[in-house]
């Protein structure tokens, strides 16, 4: 083979419309940065369902709590706490806000509060009037 020959053998390997070595590499960092971007967006979504689920969950047990503090009779009674699903933990307070004179009225605040890992937490109040027995 002569230099003339050479030369044109070797600008045919230049003028090759092939990649680089370099080219790979930057797309392949690039094609990475974009893979990890997209699993942390479904790591987020997750994150969010997952907050999502334990509120409406804890809004609904809330919500029980509550209206069984309605239920009952003597309002005062149903204070206390409650081990929900073992996930949640709800308590209840019950307090006489006022009453009227003659005592037949009578005015309670409840308050529910429910709790979830690792700092979930949930209050509800609610007003219940209790009429008593007319002397």
């Amino acid at each position: 083979m002569d230099i003339e020959s050479r030369s044109t053998l070797f600008s045919a390997y230049r003028e090759s419309r092939g990649f680089s070595l370099l080219e790979v590499m930057v797309a392949l960092a690039i094609l990475g940065v974009a893979i990890v971007a997209i699993f942390q967006l479904f790591s987020t979504g997750l994150r969010a369902t997952k907050k999502s689920d334990d509120y409406t969950k804890a809004i609904f047990y809330a919500r029980s709590l509550l209206d069984e503090a309605y239920s009952i009779s003597d309002p005062e009674e149903s204070s206390g706490s409650a081990d929900l699903e073992g996930y949640f933990d709800g308590t209840r307070e019950v307090e006489m806000i006022s009453s009227s004179d003659d005592g037949n009225v009578k005015l309670y605040e409840i308050i529910v509060k429910v709790t979830w890992p690792p700092s979930g937490k949930l209050t509800l109040k609610g007003l219940r009037t209790v009429y008593g027995p007319e002397e």
